[in-house]
Parts: structure tokens; sequence; C-alpha cells
């Protein structure tokens, strides 16, 4: 991918996940879930300055951070609790990607595509300890690691 020569910096980071995983996209709708303050380590930042940029959802549940997402990226709908069940209306946008900080979230999604609820086309979780078990997880339902940035493991369905 080339992360090892221009992923050095988010942006050079950016750069090649555009070109190599989110080019040949055609939904431009994007989940964060536990997304933080909406600066350190997000990529719906990065999505919102496309051109045309894309539509972005956050799901935060801590009060702290969520305060600090609402001030930092006031135009992007931030749901105030955790993302762990998928419903009728989520199903519908089919986000093109999601990325997700938390282990009951990851679940969640891994559950809603094993149920066919959902199936985006790269999904990145944070996977600060290093496990296995995401890995695993995510080539059973049928993705394949792209790339790993600062502890974001990447992944892409293998259909696409």
């Amino acid at each position: 991918m080339g992360l090892e020569k221009d992923g050095f910096t988010k942006e050079g980071f950016f750069h090649l996940f555009r070109k190599r995983c989110i080019q040949k996209t055609h939904h431009r709708i994007f989940f964060e879930l536990q997304a933080g303050d909406g600066l350190v380590g997000s990529l719906g930042l990065w999505l919102e300055r496309e051109n045309p940029p894309w539509r972005v959802e956050a799901w935060e549940h801590r009060p702290v951070p969520a305060e600090a997402f609402a001030f930092h990226r006031p135009q992007t709908l931030l749901h105030r609790g955790r993302k762990t069940k998928w419903t009728g209306s989520d199903v519908e946008q089919k986000p093109a990607g999601i990325t997700v900080r938390g282990s009951r979230e990851a679940s969640g999604v891994c559950r809603a595509i094993r149920q066919k609820r959902i199936r985006p086309g790269w999904i990145g979780i944070w996977n600060f300890r290093r496990n296995r078990v995401w890995f695993l997880r995510m080539r059973r339902l049928g993705y394949r690691l792209a790339c790993v940035y600062e502890r974001m493991e990447f992944y892409q369905d293998t259909r696409v």
C-alpha cells in the first residue's frame, strides 16, 4: 500500500487510503462509533473535507468526549450513546465505511454483518492490544486485513 514510505503522517495515510480503499466507493456515508473528541485519529474529519464531502454520523456515549466532539465538529450528526444494535434506518443508509473504537461496538458491527443487516466496503477497528480476535472474526465474515495505521486495523470486503 505504500504506508512504509508515505504513511508517516495522517495526511499521507489518508492520501493512500483514499486511493486504495475509498476511491471505488459509491455510497458516501460513513459511521464513527465511539468517536472520541472528533479530531484525534478521526477518519470522519478527513472524509467531511472531501469534495464532494461524505455524510458522517458519529456515536459517543462518554459525556466529556461527546461534548468535545460537539464543539469540534458542530456540523456532524452526533448520537449520544452506544451503537451496538442496528435498526432498519441504519441498514437503509448502507454505510460505505465504519470505524470503531470500542469492543462492544465492534462486536455489534460483526453481529450486524453476520445477520446480513449491513455490508460496508471497509471497516476500521481500533485494536490497541493487538489481539487477533478481530482479524479472525473479520476473516470469517469475508473481510481481509488491508492495512494497519496507528493500531487501527482496516478491513476490506473481499467481495468488492
